[in-house]
């Protein structure tokens, strides 16, 4: 079974490093995009002790503020460089530098070859319970300037009724609803997955024969969450997507964010049966990563 990881990382280079060579092994190879915004001692840090790694690239780096196309953009770079240079692999697997396995690499190698050819992504749609205001991400502009973020119609986005009256002048001269290209059915989920060669190629096609799409997603809001879900979602492909992203996250404080996991959590991160765990920090509690490799491999 041969894996290609793409790894988006932007601090924590050491843990990098500790990553890459925790999951390396043969026909294994890595795709890490380090964010633009990174300083050149964190990118240093992660390519200068890979340097010497065959199996490992690192991507053209882009910019990636929070809510942006930046993360898409970094994906689709590492599908591209996949694709392009025809490495060998069966399934690529999206993570981030702060994930780390929680099962051994035979494990997962095992599990992948025993999936018949599936691919692992969360998904839902506007209608399910949670989803609340999600469809606002995309059925409004969404205009992005380094870390300024305006949506127009919307007329509630400030804390200010004054403001707000203001803003009003301009939204109503913007359309009220923008509508996905093609009649394509927005789905959502979670930004990360574990894709066959077959969906990644397909994606890959798709943005290329679809510059509609690509230009609609470029005012969408977290389009990471909503980009991949609606390309697959919407194509024969569908009936091949299991509802899991494969990875263990806490948002039992009900944060905008993944809680940290540490040692406290291990007996937890042991139990599940997820295939990785998110998120991580070594400066803050190094030990569970120990007990973690200690218990797998």
């Amino acid at each position: 079974m041969r894996l290609a990881y793409i790894i988006s990382a932007y601090k924590l280079p050491d843990q990098l490093v500790r990553l890459v060579n925790r999951l390396n092994a043969d026909g294994i190879s890595f795709y890490i995009h380090v964010d633009r915004k990174s300083s050149e001692q964190v990118y240093r840090g992660m390519a200068d002790p890979l340097a010497g790694s065959a199996n490992v690239s690192f991507l053209k780096r882009h910019t990636c503020n929070w809510g942006d196309f930046g993360h898409v953009r970094a994906t689709l770079s590492g599908i591209e460089q996949i694709i392009n240079s025809g490495a060998a692999c069966d399934y690529v697997v999206l993570i981030t530098g702060q994930d780390y396995p929680i099962k051994s690499n035979h494990h997962i190698q095992q599990f992948l070859q025993e999936s018949g050819g599936r691919s692992f992504i969360h998904y839902f749609t506007k209608d399910a319970p949670w989803a609340g205001r999600w469809d606002e991400r995309h059925i409004y502009w969404h205009l992005f300037w380094g870390r300024w973020h305006l949506v127009f119609p919307r007329a509630d986005m400030f804390e200010s009724p004054v403001l707000n009256r203001a803003w009003n002048v301009f939204a109503k001269a913007i359309p009220l609803r923008r509508r996905m290209p093609g009649g394509l059915e927005p789905f959502y989920g979670s930004s990360y997955w574990c894709l066959s060669r077959e969906c990644v190629e397909y994606i890959h096609r798709f943005v290329r024969d679809n510059k509609a799409f690509m230009r609609f997603f470029r005012h969408v809001a977290i389009p990471d969450e909503v980009f991949f879900q609606t390309i697959l979602l919407n194509s024969t492909l569908k009936d091949r997507l299991v509802n899991d992203d494969l990875v263990y996250t806490d948002f039992s404080q009900h944060q905008a964010h993944p809680a940290l996991l540490g040692k406290n959590d291990f007996s937890r991160l042991m139990s599940r049966s997820e295939l990785f765990a998110r998120k991580f920090d070594e400066t803050i509690d190094g030990e569970v990563l120990d007990m973690i490799d200690a218990a797998t491999t």
